[in-house]
C-alpha cells in the first residue's frame, strides 16, 4: 500500500510538472494594489525572473504604457504583435521593459515576458503619470492553489524527487516546485 501511494504521488509530481513547464508566476505590486502575472518559460521570459524581486520606476507613455530601462540587457526573441492587449510585459529592445494598460494595434517589435493575469483595474492602479512598480517572485505568488485557509489544512509538502520536505508552511521553503497535500486528500502544485 505504501509503495503504490509513493509511485501515485511521484506520477502526480511528473505530470504536474510537465503541465507546469511553461508558468512562472509573481505579483505585480502597484501601491496597495497586487495583480498577479506569468512569466512566459522564454529565454527572455527566464532571465527577467530570474532577476526577481526588482523594483522599476516606470515612466508614463503614450496613455497605455509604463516602460523603464533595465541596466542590463535580456535575450531578446522580438516580433510583430499586431496587437498589444492590456497587461502584456514585453521587453522593447533588450533593455526596456514594458507594461502596457490599454488595449490597441501597434507596428512595433518586442520580446515577450508574460502577462498580469487578470488586468481588471490595471489602468486605475497605475495612474495617468510615472509609477513605481515591484515585480517579486516571492511565497506568496504561488501557483495552482487557492490561498490556504483553515478549512484546507496541509498534510505534506513533496519536493519534485517525492521527498517529504520537513516544514509544512509555504513560506519556509525555498525557490522550487512542490506538491500539497491536503487533509482531505487533495493534491496541488505550486511554483515559488
Amino acid at each position: 500500500m505504501k509503495k503504490t501511494f509513493i509511485l501515485s504521488i511521484m506520477l502526480t509530481i511528473f505530470a504536474m510538472a510537465q503541465s507546469m513547464a511553461s508558468e512562472m508566476n509573481i505579483n505585480v505590486i502597484i501601491g496597495s494594489t497586487t495583480f498577479t502575472a506569468t512569466i512566459d518559460d522564454t529565454e527572455t521570459g527566464r532571465a527577467f525572473y530570474n532577476m526577481l524581486p526588482m523594483t522599476l520606476n516606470m515612466t508614463e507613455l503614450n496613455g497605455n504604457e509604463k516602460y523603464c530601462y533595465l541596466d542590463n540587457s535580456l535575450p531578446t526573441a522580438s516580433y510583430h504583435p499586431g496587437t498589444i492587449n492590456t497587461g502584456d510585459i514585453m521587453l522593447y529592445g533588450s533593455s526596456c521593459v514594458v507594461l502596457f494598460y490599454e488595449t490597441f494595434s501597434s507596428g512595433y517589435s518586442y520580446s515577450r515576458i508574460g502577462a498580469i493575469d487578470n488586468p481588471s483595474g490595471l489602468a486605475q492602479a497605475l495612474g495617468s503619470g510615472n509609477v513605481s512598480l515591484i515585480f517579486d517572485a516571492s511565497s506568496s505568488a504561488v501557483t495552482g492553489i487557492p490561498l490556504i485557509d483553515d478549512a484546507k489544512a496541509i498534510t505534506a509538502i513533496y519536493d519534485l524527487n517525492g521527498n517529504i520536505m520537513q516544514q509544512n508552511a509555504l513560506e519556509q521553503l525555498s525557490r522550487g516546485i512542490y506538491i500539497i497535500k491536503y487533509k482531505n486528500g487533495e493534491t496541488k502544485k505550486i511554483i515559488k
